[in-house]
């Protein structure tokens, strides 16, 4: 990072520096007169053509140094910079002809300077250091060196420049500003060559004002040009321990933990970090560092950037806490089981996270770091903010799908229940509300879960097919008008569009809607349907299958009803429906006296499905028929639903 120059100096400096511009060194007449006359016009073409003839006549006779500078000045005022550079140039250029022998030591300094801080402007700096360095170094004996020559790049055609080396202690401090500028215009485009030589030069002259910035100006040049520096560390540390109160003295420290690691000097480095987090706490160099780390885990991160964050968290002192570090800071107090940390954080987040992405992030995180209590209790106080706990649209609704995403649905159930449906809460998004109903469905309280659906399809007037489907269902299941049901199965067959898996779904509603009807046939031919489509997931068909075999169970047509349900298994590949129908043509056998039979449907459910919900009833009805004296021996192989 550049060092920064006093803005306020700088400009009274370059003031100073024109003051050249008033000189009454005009001739009556004559070249330097007629350049002024075109400069006072500020015919820019006319005086650039008429300066390049006159300066690059052999015959000239005339002092032109200040008629140069007046012109490089207006060029400058006109923001022409490059080009008035040029003639800046050329005004020193002029000012060691033997023309112009009545102009003064200080009169030339001043040119040096103006000319300088325009090669800084146009970017020009190798010219600029080349005016200012025999200004600055040049001889002791101002008496003899004023006779003395030296020859200087100035990125130019290269002239020879005598100067007298006596400079006032004001046009000193002046040259030296213009350096660090010069320095810190280098850094800025990456030429640490030229910053380095500017900031070295500035820094054998600089005063105590001047001193601090082209110490750190020399240090950042020396790290620029080479990170594995020893002398950009000891630099570096030196500006340091030399400038503690300074505001640059945090970028420099870690400035020097990074020239350190790069080194290899790891704990050393740490160690530098360690002491810029613990001397200046509240700098933005620290929350860089701090940054750094944020995509560690908690084990990994090292302790001094762990107790800041943690200091900070408990004394709620969390203004500075972007996402990404509160981020961090969560998982810290987490593994660490600082819970007023924690609990700061946690109410931080909950109104800094406008995207909702860091709330999913964290929640993802303390799953995956075995903290699960952590992350419910963090989902828990999202999912259901309060008016002293208020928490941001987007990071709700990020902990809301991590619920649904996690099947946590009782965790959404809970906190849907204490939702008002008639207000208007801009943190409740369709997205939110749907989990909730959702929510409901699952934990199978159909009765709430039936309201938020209906609120969804009606008062959302939302299109969204997942919606009307589970609105048609719960009105299908629960509801007490079956002409209300027809209505929502419409409105979800409208919504299914051309989508074949949709139109099979609203299918089985409308069989079912038939069965709770008694029109057992009509229900019949819909799930034949369902059946023979080619599109439908195999779920759907194997329950379709079964919902055939419980028509015929519900009008006692045991029989067509153990065919039905020998059907599933060739369709139900998963097995979902399967374990069901052994279960139902268990109790068909039963109602046909088939004991045996019933026996055999409810071992192999037992033996092949023992994890499902289907498992525990077979239990309990093959422990009756065992119970049953009139029950018959089982046979030596077991049986199978007929493919």
């Amino acid at each position: 990072m550049p060092p920064r120059t006093s803005r306020f100096l700088s400009t009274l400096a370059f003031l100073f520096l024109l003051t050249i511009t008033t000189g009454e060194c005009q001739s009556v007449e004559g070249d330097a007169a007629k350049l002024d006359e075109l400069t006072s016009n500020q015919d820019w073409d006319g005086s650039i053509e008429f300066a390049r003839k006159i300066t690059s006549d052999p015959d000239q006779n005339e002092d032109l140094t200040y008629a140069l500078a007046r012109l490089a000045r207006g060029l400058q005022n006109a923001g022409k910079v490059k080009i008035a550079a040029e003639f800046y140039q050329l005004a020193v250029d002029s000012s060691q002809l033997p023309t112009a022998s009545n102009l003064t030591a200080s009169d030339r300094t001043l040119i040096h300077l103006a000319a300088s801080e325009v090669m800084v402007q146009s970017q020009n700096i190798p010219a600029a250091i080349a005016l200012l360095a025999p200004l600055l170094d040049g001889a002791s004996d101002p008496v003899s060196a004023a006779h003395e020559t030296e020859t200087v790049d100035t990125g130019e055609a290269n002239p020879t420049i005598s100067v007298d080396p006596s400079i006032s202690e004001q046009q000193k401090k002046i040259a030296v500003w213009v350096l660090l500028r010069a320095g810190s215009a280098s850094l800025s485009r990456g030429a640490a060559l030229d910053a380095s030589t500017a900031y070295s030069l500035a820094l054998r002259h600089a005063d105590q004002q001047q001193r601090p910035l082209a110490l750190l100006g020399d240090a950042w040049a020396t790290a620029v040009r080479d990170e594995k520096s020893a002398a950009a560390v000891s630099k570096l540390s030196d500006f340091v321990d030399q400038y503690p109160d300074h505001k640059d003295a945090p970028n420099a420290a870690r400035g020097c933990a990074q020239c350190l690691k790069r080194m290899g000097r790891e704990a050393d480095s740490t160690a530098m970090l360690s002491d810029l987090l613990h001397r200046w706490p509240n700098s933005e160099a620290a929350l860089e560092v701090i940054r750094i780390h944020g995509d560690l885990s908690p084990t990994l991160i090292p302790s001094a950037v762990q107790f800041w964050v943690i200091t900070k968290a408990k004394a709620n002192d969390l203004k500075s806490f972007d996402t990404r570090i509160t981020r961090m800071g969560l998982l810290i107090a987490a593994d660490k089981s600082e819970l007023v940390a924690w609990a700061n954080l946690a109410s931080h987040l909950a109104i800094i996270d406008t995207t909702g992405q860091t709330t999913s992030d964290v929640l993802k995180q303390l799953e995956t770091a075995k903290l699960t209590s952590d992350a419910e209790q963090l989902a828990v106080q999202f999912i259901s903010p309060t008016a002293e706990r208020p928490v941001t649209t987007a990071a709700r609704e990020a902990a809301c799908r991590w619920a649904g995403r996690t099947s946590r649905w009782s965790m959404l159930a809970v906190a849907s229940e204490g939702e008002d449906l008639s207000s208007d809460d801009p943190t409740r998004t369709l997205s939110v509300e749907r989990l909730f109903a959702e929510a409901l469905t699952q934990t199978g309280q159909t009765k709430l879960a039936h309201a938020w659906w209906v609120h969804l399809a009606d008062v959302r007037a939302t299109g969204d097919f997942r919606i009307l489907i589970r609105c048609a269902e719960t009105e299908t299941s629960h509801g007490n008008d079956s002409r209300l049901a027809e209505e929502r199965i419409a409105a979800a067959r409208v919504a299914a569009g051309d989508n074949a898996t949709s139109i099979n779904l609203v299918k089985m509603l409308e069989a079912e809607l038939a069965i709770r009807k008694s029109n057992f046939d009509d229900a019949r031919g819909i799930l034949e349907l369902v059946i023979r489509s080619t599109e439908p997931v195999p779920e759907l068909r194997g329950r379709a299958q079964w919902l055939i075999g419980e028509t015929w169970y519900m009008q006692r047509q045991y029989k067509n009803a153990i065919d039905a349900y020998r059907k599933v298994e060739a369709i139900d590949k998963r097995g979902t429906w399967t374990a069901a129908a052994f279960l139902q043509a268990g109790k068909a056998f039963e109602q046909l006296g088939g004991i045996k039979e019933a026996t055999l449907c409810y071992v192999t459910l037992l033996n092949r499905f023992p994890e499902t919900q289907y498992a525990a009833p077979a239990q309990n009805r093959l422990a009756a028929l065992s119970n049953n004296e009139s029950r018959s021996s089982f046979p030596s192989s077991p049986p199978t639903i007929r493919r």
